[in-house]
């Protein structure tokens, strides 16, 4: 609207020059009569023009510069969105499922629950050999793998071969260690099975791995002599 006002003052002064140099009587005329001098006159006239070609001019730069400096300002921004597009896609660490970390399973779980008390579990030993100590030998021997409750004696004859009675009712982890326990010790180990007993297991003692038998000795008749109990355990 500026432009067009420039436009339209600058076509006033085209038609008012037009009609001065068509009519120059009428134009001294009017000069005469309004005591108006020439220049002084077309002097103000182009000064005005000048001042609103100067008006004009800074207004056309200010636009130009605004338009400049809005574009700048939108591709920068479009800089910045096309920049930060491929971040939008990313995941932070929250948003992904955690994995599933499955417990090892504690020593205490794989017990088995079932496996009875040993200090519980009656245990007879009879000397067999008649070697002193071996009953006592085998009571620290089973003592070791956590049986105490054990009882020990003379067997009512000599053996060479270690047998062991076990309660039919007796869990079978416990028949399988004291039987390992006795085959590593005995020469020989027999073993039996009874439904009913005082004790869990009675064990009767034998030859140990490399013992040789004890020697017999004939005893001496003697009427009036009576026989003396055995303390060979």
């Amino acid at each position: 609207m500026v432009i067009l006002a420039h436009y339209s003052i600058m076509e006033d002064q085209q038609n008012q020059s037009t009609e001065n140099e068509q009519n120059p009587s009428s134009f001294q005329n009017q000069g005469s009569q309004s005591n108006v001098s020439f220049p002084t006159v077309g002097g103000e006239r182009k000064s005005g023009g000048a001042k609103m070609l100067l008006i004009i001019g800074i207004l056309v730069l200010v636009a130009i510069l605004g338009f400049v400096i809005y574009k700048s300002a939108s591709k920068k921004s479009n800089d910045l969105s096309t920049e930060a597009t491929p971040l939008e896609n990313l995941t932070t660490p929250s948003d992904q499922a955690a994995p599933t970390v499955t417990p090892a399973a504690s020593p205490a779980a794989t017990i088995d629950k079932t496996v009875p008390d040993k200090t519980k579990i009656k245990i007879q030993v009879q000397n067999g050999t008649g070697i002193s100590g071996e009953a006592s030998y085998l009571q620290t021997q089973l003592g070791k793998l956590g049986y105490t409750n054990i009882k020990t004696g003379n067997a009512t004859a000599t053996v060479t071969a270690a047998t062991v009675t076990f309660l039919s009712t007796l869990d079978s982890s416990v028949v399988t260690e004291i039987t390992t326990k006795l085959n590593s010790i005995y020469q020989n180990v027999t073993t039996n099975t009874s439904t009913s007993a005082t004790f869990d297991a009675v064990i009767v003692t034998g030859l140990q791995k490399g013992a040789t038998p004890k020697p017999s000795s004939s005893p001496k008749a003697s009427p009036s002599s009576s026989p003396t109990p055995s303390t060979a355990n």
